[in-house]
This record gives structure tokens, C-alpha cells and sequence, in this order.
């Protein structure tokens, strides 16, 4: 038996798929939810085959040990590529150690490591005999869980190293978060473009994997045939995008300086996420790397075979396909690159919609998502209900926009469906629907955050219908619930989703008066969070959502007619989440400074802790009175339609 780790993810995927081709069903496939096993059975099943899949995670020994039980052969790729240092080395070091202590004392152990252990500062090409000289938090516990895997006293041990990795079926790697700054608009980037980057195809990376599952021992650098120019590497994918390509000219050590600045405000204004900007970024596309897989050619008969020239502009292809689509998988996901017109043409041919994912989790160079992580960071706000200024009074406009609705459609039961979307403690928009008497539902896929949200409601005595779904897909959801609703409604929510108006689709099924659709404003604050602010998210949400149009249109084929629309939510001040209490604790290492004007939490004022919030928030709603009509458009921060089924 195979045990994979990490199997979910963009290289997990395409390894399960060649091990079931060159071993059956002996594959068994470590996952930590269900729609990450149903990514893992489809990826065997394109295959030909079927995998056992076990449910587990890095922390947690006892699953780790039923996981291992039986197999003889070991791939491990899963952690985290992202988050703090102390975060990375519970993910890779103390959940490297678990497993080993979970697998059989000869099983044979292949750790899928990366080159940031190199760090940027080498004499290139760097190969096994070069010393490791991480210069990220990633870099050293990668180097940190290479060391535990080789100082292993049985079994035998091998380490890959593979350079940046990319193929088709990946959303979350290098190239797509490179075709969507393309896609957005951006035409300048860092430094020259003349310094090379390694990249290596999944399909000859996976082809290393299966070599070296049998044969082979210590390190091995698996990169492509040549280091390329992020010039060229971006012309390549702008082509097979039909993007025009980006220009060069930002001085490396100016964008340097702003990132680290950037990264500095990020960490000061606490766990709101990853900085959209980073020094390790702007390193990316700017610092020269090279690589040599000379060892694993001698060694293991091992050559990569697929060069940039074929394999990016089919990526490029297929990223471009899929969106316009709003699919984000192609049945050409599987196959080898033989070359671009051949790999295009597959990728033009979509297969079924890929679930999407906002939160990754790497493995091994890449990005594996956990399908039932989208939303905004969430939990954060369980520890701490401090959501600012921004968001609390963004709450009580929908307060206000809620009640108009219900009072228009005559409603007197509400379905917040799906219960996230802005930043903040989800789910508690409709406290204020139930305080006034309607029964009230809360609808979600992630069973945590249904849980967590549920629980604060109770808190205030409260009890609101659940409904949970399988999974963020929306094609699945069923038909009917287990109870009725006048009003459904979404705020924010919507752009979390390859194909929004499968939500809509979804919501006008549940509705038998109205569905209320809130989203925020396409303005001036979305395209500068876009590009500097949230620019990581951004790669990830799907603005197509906010097309009021769109909306429309996919409305009045569901039999939707919109009664109202407005803009709404106009305070004097931009559009901003961040909870001032807590940048300030973060500033003064201390818990003072999170009572009085700083602090805003709903569940404050709900529990009554709080009082005079509405009074305070009240006045700042000025703008709301000034601010002249034909500037709304450009600074308003939420559009709410309210759409009745036709002839009703």
C-alpha cells in the first residue's frame, strides 16, 4: 500500500492519478475533509481507478498512525506554505515527526522538499553539494523536516527538491497568480525581466516521484530543462492567455523597500490574512535562479522533458478557458504536455467545474485548497469579536436594508444563505431579523463555522434553523431544505464562487417571495484593494459577481425580476475593515486600549455590553445625507438588489 500526504493538492492530484495507473487501487490518500477526498476520487478516477481515502491531519498522531498503517511506501507533501514561522514548523517539523513516528519503522519515506532551501544567495546552477541557505520562514522548515526524514535510522529515506512546479489543473501556484495580475490590468513589473527562473512541469516532477518511490537515496533537485527569463516566462503565458504581455522598469530595490513596509503594517495590524505584498514576492520575479538535476539524470534515468516553450502558454490556455468558462478544471487536466497547440486544444475542451478553494495549504511547492475554507478569516474573530469600525457599520446599513425588504415582500422568515462573506464574525447579520420576530436560517458548507456561529447565536438565546450542504460547489445543493423561506439573502458572498449565479440559482429555489442579493460596489476602494491592499485575495475572488448586469441577467433567467436597487452603505471614511483596538494592542505589546471608541463588536452591543454603539455609529452617518447622488457610485461601498420571482 501507497500513502500519500498532501494528496489533494495540485501535485497530490496529479501523483495519485500515476500511481493508480502504475499500482491499482493500492493508493491510500491522507485528507482532511470531504470535499478534499472527492477531489482525491476524482483525480484516481480519471485514471482509470479508485483510492482509499483516510482522514487525518499533521496534529494529529492517532490519524497519522491509521493512515500509515499497512503501507510500505510513503509520499509526503503535505504543509503549509504559508503563515508564521511558528506556524510553518508545527506544519512541516513537528508534523513531519508525527508521521514519521507514525509509518513503519522499513517503510521507504519520499519527503517532497523545495529549493528554498537554497535561499537566493548561490553560485548557480545549485545542486545537492551546495549548501542550504533558506532566507525564508518556508526555506527552513522544509530544511528542518529534510533533516528529520534523512536522519532516519531505518527504512531507507529519499528527498526531492523540486524547482517552482506548474501545470495544468493548478489555481494557486506562480503562473495563475501571474495571469491574474495580467488579467487585472497589470503592465509593469519589478526589475528587468532578465533574470531566469526554474520551473519544473508536474508531469516530469511526478515522473521523478515515481522513480525515486523505488530507487535512489538522500537529495535529488528536480528542475526543468532550463532556467527562463521571467520575460519570456510572462510572454509565454500573456500569449497563450491572448494577454498582452507586461513591461519591465520598476527598480528591485524600491519594490523591495514598499514590500517590506507593507509586510511590517500587515503583521502590526494583526491576523488579517497574508500581505498582499511581500519582499519574498517581489524576490520572486526578481532574483536569478538556476538549478541542476544532474544526480537525478545519473542516478535515476531521470530528464524532464516538457520545456516553457510548450508547457506555459498551455497553461496560460487553460487558465484563460477556464474563466471564461466559469470553470475551473479541464478534463486536459490529466494529460501530458506534449506541446502547446496539443495541450491548448485539450484545455479548451473544460470537463466538470473544479470546487473552488480560497484557502491553500501547500504541498510541497504548491497550492492544495481546503474546499470548505471559503470566506474571509473567520476565526480570528471567535478568539477576539472586535471586527471595527468598517465592518460594524457595515451591519447595521444591511440592518436597514434587511428590514426594507422584509417590509416590501411581507416576509417572516429569513435564510442568510451562505451565512459568510464580509470580514468579521459571520453570520450574526440576521441577529437583528430575529430580534424583530422572524424565524430565521442559517445556511453554510463548512460544518466548523456553521458550529461556531450557531453557538454565538445561543449565547444571546437565540436559535436559528442550520442548514448545513455538502460542500462550497453550489451545483450540489439541494433542491429543497428542511424548512421554507419567504426572504433568502447573501451579503458579500457571492464573488467567493467560480459561478456565482449557481447561488443565485440555488437561493431563488429556496425563496417563495424574494432573495436579496447584497455584494459589494465595483468602485475606485475595489480596484485599489485589488491591486495593493488585498491583492493575494483578489486572485482568488471573482469580480464578475459584482457586475450588476450579470446579476441581472442571470436573475431573469431564473425567473427573477429585480424590484429594487440601490447603493448603499456611504460613511466617511473608505472602505476598510481593520479593528483599530486591535493595531493598537499589536503596537503596545498589551491588552489596554480595546475599551471605549477603539473597540466595535456586534456580539458586544447584541449581548448588551455594549449599549450605546448604534449612538456612536449613528454618528458617522452624516455622509449618508451629504454625500451628493451622482457621487454614490464612486463611494459607496454595497449595492443591494432585491429580486421577486416573475408575475409575483
Amino acid at each position: 500500500m501507497i500513502l500519500v500526504t498532501g494528496a489533494s493538492g495540485f501535485i497530490g492530484r496529479h501523483l495519485v492519478r500515476a500511481l493508480v495507473r502504475a499500482d491499482g487501487d493500492q493508493v491510500r490518500a491522507l485528507v482532511r475533509g470531504e470535499a478534499a477526498a472527492d477531489a482525491v476520487r476524482q483525480a484516481a478516477e480519471e485514471s482509470g481507478g479508485g483510492v482509499e481515502v483516510a482522514f487525518g491531519d499533521l496534529a494529529d498522531p492517532g490519524s497519522l498512525a491509521a493512515a500509515a498503517d499497512g503501507c510500505g511506501l510513503v509520499y509526503h507533501l503535505a504543509g503549509s506554505y504559508r503563515g508564521s514561522p511558528a506556524d510553518l514548523h508545527s506544519s512541516h517539523v513537528a508534523g513531519t515527526a508525527r508521521l514519521l513516528r507514525a509509518v513503519d519503522p522499513a517503510a521507504r519515506v519520499v519527503l517532497v522538499s523545495s529549493t528554498s532551501v537554497y535561499g537566493w544567495h548561490q553560485q548557480y546552477p545549485a545542486d545537492e553539494s551546495s549548501p542550504p541557505r533558506p532566507e525564508s520562514a518556508y526555506g527552513s522548515a522544509k530544511l528542518a523536516a529534510e533533516r528529520l526524514v534523512l536522519a532516519r535510522t531505518t527504512g531507507s529515506a529519499v528527498v526531492v527538491r523540486p524547482t517552482i512546479t506548474y501545470g495544468l489543473d493548478d489555481t494557486h501556484g506562480m503562473l495563475p497568480r501571474a495571469y491574474a495580475l495580467l488579467r487585472r490590468g497589470m503592465r509593469r513589473l519589478p526589475g528587468t525581466g532578465r533574470n531566469r527562473i526554474h520551473l519544473t512541469h508536474v508531469d516530469d516532477l511526478v515522473a521523478g516521484l515515481l522513480l525515486v518511490g523505488t530507487a535512489g537515496d538522500g537529495v535529488y533537485v528536480m528542475a526543468g530543462p532550463e532556467a527562463t527569463p521571467v520575460r519570456r516566462i510572462m510572454e509565454l503565458l500573456a500569449q497563450g492567455a491572448g494577454l498582452a504581455p507586461p513591461s519591465f522598469g520598476i527598480p528591485a530595490g524600491a519594490a523591495r523597500l514598499a514590500a517590506s513596509g507593507v509586510s511590517r503594517l500587515w503583521s502590526v495590524l494583526g491576523r488579517l490574512g497574508e500581505s498582499p505584498l511581500t519582499v519574498h514576492s517581489v524576490d520572486v520575479v526578481t532574483r536569478d535562479r538556476a538549478y541542476s538535476s544532474a544526480r537525478a539524470e545519473r542516478e535515476l534515468g531521470w530528464k524532464a522533458l516538457v520545456d516553457a516553450e510548450d508547457g506555459i502558454p498551455a497553461v496560460g490556455a487553460w487558465l484563460a478557458n477556464g474563466e471564461a468558462t466559469g470553470r475551473g478544471a479541464a478534463k486536459a487536466a490529466g494529460a501530458k504536455v506534449a506541446g502547446t497547440k496539443a495541450a491548448a486544444a485539450e484545455a479548451a475542451d473544460p470537463g466538470p467545474a473544479r470546487k473552488p478553494s480560497a484557502v491553500s495549504v501547500v504541498s510541497g511547492n504548491e497550492s492544495m485548497g481546503d474546499e470548505n475554507e471559503l470566506g474571509f478569516e473567520w476565526r480570528t474573530y471567535i478568539e477576539d469579536d472586535d471586527e471595527g469600525l468598517g465592518t460594524v457599520y457595515e451591519r447595521f446599513a444591511l440592518r436597514d436594508i434587511l428590514r426594507s425588504a422584509v417590509a416590501r415582500t411581507g416576509s417572516q422568515s429569513v435564510l442568510h444563505a451562505p451565512l459568510f462573506g464580509m470580514m468579521g464574525f459571520p453570520g450574526i447579520d440576521t441577529v437583528f431579523m430575529a430580534q424583530d420576530g422572524l424565524r430565521v436560517g442559517l445556511l453554510d458548507f463548512c460544518e466548523e463555522r456553521l458550529d461556531a456561529v450557531v453557538t454565538a447565536w445561543e449565547q444571546l438565546g437565540l436559535h436559528p434553523e442550520p442548514h448545513l450542504v455538502d460542500g462550497p460547489d453550489p451545483a450540489g445543493w439541494p433542491e429543497e431544505l428542511s424548512a421554507s423561506y419567504d426572504l433568502v439573502y447573501s451579503f458579500a458572498a457571492l464573488w467567493w464562487f467560480d459561478d456565482p449565479w449557481a447561488v443565485l440559482a440555488a437561493q431563488s429555489r429556496w425563496a417563495d417571495r424574494a432573495v436579496l442579493s447584497c455584494v459589494p460596489n465595483r468602485n475606485l476602494f475595489i480596484r485599489v484593494r485589488a491591486r495593493y491592499w488585498h491583492k493575494d485575495l483578489f486572485t482568488r475572488l471573482n469580480l464578475e459577481a459584482l457586475d450588476a448586469d450579470a446579476q441581472a441577467a442571470a436573475a431573469r433567467a431564473l425567473g427573477l425580476e429585480p424590484v429594487e436597487s440601490e447603493l448603499f452603505d456611504l460613511p466617511p471614511f473608505p472602505d476598510t475593515s481593520v479593528p483599530l483596538a486591535k493595531v493598537l494592542r499589536a503596537i503596545r505589546r498589551k491588552e489596554a486600549d480595546t475599551e471605549g471608541a477603539w473597540r466595535w463588536s456586534m456580539l458586544s452591543y447584541f449581548r448588551g455590553e455594549d449599549p450605546t454603539m448604534e449612538e456612536r455609529v449613528a454618528g458617522y452617518q452624516w455622509s449618508e445625507r451629504v454625500i451628493p447622488a451622482r457621487l454614490a457610485p464612486y463611494w459607496a461601498h454595497h449595492r443591494q438588489t432585491l429580486f421577486v420571482p416573475r408575475g409575483g
